[in-house]
């Protein structure tokens, strides 16, 4: 296994794992090389038919939805 906080973050991207699989603490220098990494490797992939990765912004919705109750109209 790789010590480069980047390198894990490109290899995390090529190995289709979400950002969210980042396991560094938030606002560490680690965490950050992390998702420079992760967003790199996304950045030089091939977009071919415009479906998006697993780490995109569907794994911050689905998580910011948890727990709570559907909404509806009265």
């Amino acid at each position: 296994m790789t010590t480069d906080a980047r390198e894990q973050g490109r290899l995390a991207f090529v190995n289709n794992h979400p950002m969210s699989s980042c396991e560094y603490p938030v606002g560490s220098d680690l965490r950050s090389d992390w998702m420079t990494g992760w967003q790199a490797a996304q950045n030089a992939a091939p977009k071919g038919d415009g479906a998006s990765h697993s780490g995109m912004m569907a794994d911050a919705r689905r998580a910011a939805t948890l727990g709570r109750p559907d909404a509806h109209e009265s």
